[in-house]
């Protein structure tokens, strides 16, 4: 997107992903996300940049949670304690190489105020600010957040409405809501015409544009297992086989502080809000784990069978989570309550957990000689601290990381005591601020941070040539590719060439049903195995010297015209996927692609000399941008403009 911004093209078609796909369809690239087109346009994207984009994402994650403890007017240590629990929470920590997971993440909290200062208060600037913040959330996040935003959503309206908070007779409270939500769900809709136009473009052709199998939807949970990382975050970056799911998926961390006060939370009287997060924290921390509450849901309730990564859903668990906490950390301070009855029985109980835990890390580790401590000298002997680091990395075990995180977890728990029992509730807050920071410098090694530097990232990417440059005709076979280490760095090398054509499948998460029949077909057709050719060629016999007959003369994204010269009549075959919306103009007519071989396209040429164009024209996608774009930048004017007041009669 950012080469072709910068090279002056809209990023309609991307040519270089598995023979082109639609890049607006790509839901999970954040494609219609303002903050993806701000920074392709301006500075551009590349390591760097990516980096600071995913550290925007998880500040503005704490910004927002701060911003909705507000609401209920908890206590500023509380709120920047859970903003903070919010930002290095597990989940945050172990998708940092995810960031349209992140983004998700950043804009729920954002999402939730907005929603409940409008529920409160129906004025144009709560609903335009509501709007834009809703969009940011559907526009920048992976789709199945987007689907458990609906349902979390819904049961706030649900539950405000039944609540009656507005204390408003039924009557005239269905009437508000009723206007309140055509308004908002009406603004919402125009703004997101481009997205919405986009994606009903693509689902037609679309692999995952129709329900997943039971089997895959039960793929990579937050299983029960997982739940020790409520406690023991850092035991999670270790041992595949005891978790059987992702590493991304298993850490649920949100501190030991607030841990505490929702275990008192939950055995104390609790509030209307708090009944309502934890049962809706609850339901999507059982649906995380898969297993026999995601196949419910996936048989019973609408769009959740389209989900394949169950450990998503944790995110509202934890948002739920963190705000019973902190709700009531915040009414325990505010009652002057004293280390003394169900929370010193909490403490106590959380305390024999973690003592136990620690003793049989510690136990299992030395005796069955699986542990760092028996090979603690092997470090000295690595070369630079990076080599030191690495062999840390690689070498401890599963057990280590349990007695570690353990005796961690004792001596916080005993700050944390100390804090209660003086009364010091900024203590506690700078106790769960370091608490958090360490618990993510555990696990990034594991989860976000690489062997290479960034520095050594962008050096691959720089073999990259610059903006759009036409690509080499040569045959798709020769064309370069990394070393598995690089791969594992950058992922497959086609994604940065800017050449066009791969040999096999290459995993991302935009797939064409013809691209994946090609890929599963063509070594069984040798006619339309075209990897010995160009990606666009004259249809000859394999000894025609495509050099003296075909010459691109220019070449973007959306189109490419080349001249070529023939001896009769024969087809131009293109090297990208068939798609509608691309049209060829030999002469003065335009006349819609014609289809070659299992997937690919192509155009007629006549006897003599040829100037051909091929277009990708997206016409109704082009002006659902364009509407997008100029509501967007007119509700933010909105937004910004200054409320004027009535002036008092003199």
């Amino acid at each position: 997107m950012s080469e072709s911004l910068h090279a002056g093209f809209l990023p309609l078609w991307n040519p270089y992903i598995n023979f082109g796909i639609p890049q607006y369809g790509d839901m999970s690239g954040g494609y219609w996300s303002p903050v993806t087109w701000l920074i392709a346009a301006t500075v551009g994207y590349n390591a760097y940049t990516l980096t600071l984009e995913v550290l925007l994402y998880i500040l503005l994650g704490g910004i927002g949670m701060y911003q909705l403890t507000g609401i209920w007017k908890l206590n500023s240590s509380v709120r920047i304690i859970a903003a903070t629990a919010f930002m290095c929470c597990g989940y945050n920590v172990g998708h940092l190489q995810h960031f349209n997971w992140l983004s998700g993440a950043a804009f729920l909290p954002w999402c939730f105020w907005s929603y409940l200062l409008l529920l409160k208060t129906f004025s144009v600037k709560n609903t335009v600010r509501a709007v834009l913040l809703f969009y940011l959330l559907v526009s920048s996040a992976h789709p199945g957040i987007t689907i458990g935003s609906f349902y979390f959503f819904l049961g706030v309206l649900i539950y405000y409405t039944l609540s009656n908070e507005s204390n408003l007779p039924l009557q005239l409270r269905f009437k508000k809501l009723t206007i309140l939500h055509f308004t908002f769900l009406l603004l919402l809709v125009l703004v997101s015409a481009g997205m919405i136009s986009g994606y009903l473009d693509i689902m037609p052709f679309f692999v995952r544009g129709e329900k997943i199998s039971l089997a895959d939807s039960l793929s990579n949970p937050t299983n029960f297992k997982s739940w020790i990382s409520a406690l023991l975050p850092f035991a999670t970056v270790k041992n595949n086989e005891f978790y059987n799911t992702d590493p991304s998926m298993r850490n649920s961390y949100f501190s030991i502080a607030l841990l505490l006060f929702f275990l008192f939370a939950c055995v104390n009287k609790k509030n209307g809000w708090q009944k309502f997060l934890l049962i809706t924290g609850g339901a999507f921390t059982l649906l995380s784990t898969g297993g026999i509450f995601k196949t419910f849901a996936f048989q019973f309730i609408p769009f959740i069978g389209y989900v394949r990564l169950n450990g998503e859903f944790r995110i509202f668990g934890l948002l739920c989570f963190i705000i019973i906490g902190a709700m009531a950390l915040n009414q325990f301070i505010e009652q002057k309550k004293s280390f003394s009855g169900v929370i010193k029985w909490i403490y106590y109980l959380v305390g024999v957990a973690l003592m136990t835990f620690t003793i049989f890390g510690l136990y299992i580790a030395i005796n069955s000689k699986q542990s760092i401590l028996v090979n603690i000298s092997s470090i000295n002997i690595q070369s630079g601290m990076a080599g030191k680091l690495k062999y840390l990395v690689d070498s401890i075990t599963f057990y280590d990381t349990i007695f570690i995180q353990g005796f961690i977890q004792l001596f916080i728990l005993f700050k944390i005591k100390q804090s209660i029992q003086l009364n010091k509730w900024d203590l506690l807050k700078n106790i769960v601020v370091a608490d958090m920071i360490l618990a993510c410098l555990l696990n990034i090694p594991f989860t976000g941070a690489g062997k290479a530097s960034l520095g050594q990232v962008q050096s691959v990417i720089n073999r990259s040539p610059k903006g759009i440059p036409i690509p080499i005709l040569q045959p798709i076979k020769n064309i370069d590719t990394l070393s598995s280490e690089e791969e594992a760095m950058l992922g497959d090398w086609s994604f940065y060439n800017k050449q066009i054509g791969v040999t096999t499948q290459v995993s991302y998460p935009i797939v064409l049903k013809n691209m994946t029949e090609y890929f599963k077909n063509y070594k069984n057709f040798p006619n339309d195995n075209f990897l010995n050719r160009p990606f666009i060629f004259i249809e000859a016999p394999l000894s025609a010297i495509e050099a003296d007959n075909l010459k691109i003369q220019s070449f973007n994204p959306n189109k490419i015209v080349v001249i070529a010269k023939v001896d009769s009549l024969t087809n131009i075959i293109l090297q990208q996927n068939y798609y509608p919306h691309w049209f060829y103009q030999n002469g003065t007519i335009k006349r819609p692609i014609e289809k070659a071989g299992l997937s690919f396209m192509s155009a007629p040429a006549t006897k003599g000399q040829n100037n051909i164009s091929f277009t990708f024209e997206p016409t109704v996608v082009k002006w659902g941008m364009l509407l997008s774009a100029f509501l967007f930048l007119i509700y933010c004017l909105i937004l910004f403009f200054p409320t004027t007041k009535p002036s008092s009669p003199s």
